[in-house]
């Protein structure tokens, strides 16, 4: 009868396979993927602006019940204002992009602040939110194709 004794592999050569076979994975993973675009880099960007917006839209609708003795909406239109702020300043790479845009939002949004701050009244508040929304609508645009 004739046995045959096999050979165990060497660490070495499994171990020489298994990164060669890493490797060609990793090149042919980055070959294959997409490159990244404008609109995917500015993705998260445009969505702080829209969140921005969206927390001016209520504003002047607060505003106003402030101006008829409501302490709580005044509290609330200070709240959405600061959050409009807060949002367009996580918008770091807007600020790179469109820095003249990013600007004049900015100092919409301070304007509305100070507006709502000094008791101004609620057409002043209103022009304000207005300014700041077409403000954010023209840094939305900048993730548009």
């Amino acid at each position: 009868m004739l046995y045959r004794r096999q050979r165990k592999l060497s660490p070495l050569l499994v171990t020489a396979a298994a990164l060669v076979g890493l490797a060609l994975g990793f090149v042919a993973g980055r070959a294959t993927a997409p490159e990244p675009t404008l609109a995917s880099l500015v993705g998260p960007e445009v969505e702080h602006v829209r969140q921005a917006s969206g927390a001016l839209e209520i504003v002047p609708l607060e505003y106003a019940r402030a101006q008829q003795g409501n302490t709580s909406s005044l509290a609330a239109a200070r709240s959405a204002a600061r959050q409009a702020q807060s949002e367009l300043d996580a918008a770091t790479l807007l600020r790179q992009l469109n820095p003249g845009g990013f600007r004049e939002a900015q100092a919409a949004l301070v304007a509305l602040t100070s507006a709502i701050d000094a008791h101004r009244s609620a057409d002043v508040v209103q022009a304000d939110a207005t300014r700041a929304q077409a403000a954010l609508r023209e840094l939305q645009a900048i993730g548009t194709p």
